[in-house]
């Protein structure tokens, strides 16, 4: 039984399909300005991959073996999503189950926090994710439109962790409460530029070296708590260009949030 997972992030919509949890293919992205156009075309394609992922398994009933999980840190795009499902789905939605991450799932993870309301799903799916991918205590590093910096420990307890601004908003940050800094096109500093030469070389040095720093900064912090080095997973759209050469990252796993949701989904499924 296959699973179409969509997650709708701050910047951009990702869907994918999964089967026990795995995925064959990359994720497909599209940005928020693109979801009038693409995003019935894009759901009628992902859904017919689905179906056809499941008959491959030997599976014969249709549409009813196929599922769609929905995880959002976006509340107004939630059911923007749901009228696209059935714009772009069609009379198979009849048969198809549509399941958002908070609400008819949880996430199946054990936590440490004050307050688990408030925790982003994105951030309890990409650890659970991370922690299934290497099954030891582990910092996870999402680099999208914000910086986030989460620790989950060897019993598989997500701790929490930190948010910052991320590369692009730090930029538009700058801009906007400043009289004259540029928006600047990011662009990963060389190891030549040990000083930014003119202002947006300036930039671009300070938000790289800014978001390197907080993540070295803070796995050591959470490797003093845990009493070992852990096991650090980045993903994210900037995660390669600001830690691909850093020697921090163990591994770069793309699509955690969705590999996530699927995992809550395969885990809700088996408890039904």
């Amino acid at each position: 039984m296959s699973v179409l997972a969509i997650d709708i992030g701050n910047t951009r919509v990702a869907f994918n399909v999964f089967t026990a949890g795995k995925a064959q293919d990359a994720a497909v992205r599209i940005t928020h300005a693109e979801l009038e156009t693409e995003l019935a075309g894009l759901l009628e394609s992902q859904w017919e991959k689905a179906r056809k992922e499941t008959e491959d398994q030997g599976e014969d009933r249709g549409d009813e073996d196929c599922e769609i999980v929905i995880a959002s840190v976006v509340p107004a795009l939630t059911e923007r999503i749901k009228q696209g499902v059935k714009a772009g789905v069609g009379a198979a939605l009849a048969e198809a189950r549509v399941r958002v991450v908070g609400r008819e799932i949880r996430v199946p993870l054990k936590t440490a926090l004050k307050d688990e309301e408030t925790v982003g799903v994105d951030r309890l799916l990409g650890a659970l994710a991370a922690y299934v991918n290497v099954e030891t205590a582990c910092v996870i590093v999402q680099m999208g439109s914000a910086l986030v910096i989460d620790c989950i420990d060897d019993e598989g307890v997500f701790r929490g962790g930190s948010i910052a601004p991320g590369l692009a908003m730090g930029a538009r940050a700058l801009k906007e409460f400043s009289a004259k800094l540029p928006l600047v096109t990011l662009s990963p500093p060389t190891e030549e530029h040990v000083f930014g030469g003119d202002t947006e070389e300036a930039i671009n040095l300070g938000l790289y070296a800014g978001a390197r720093g907080a993540v070295k900064e803070l796995i050591e912090r959470y490797a003093t708590a845990l009493g070992s080095w852990p096991h650090v997973v980045a993903t994210g759209g900037d995660a390669q260009a600001v830690l691909g050469t850093a020697e921090l990252v163990d591994s770069f796993i793309p699509d955690l949030v969705l590999q996530g949701a699927a995992l809550s989904w395969e885990h809700w499924r088996k408890e039904q």
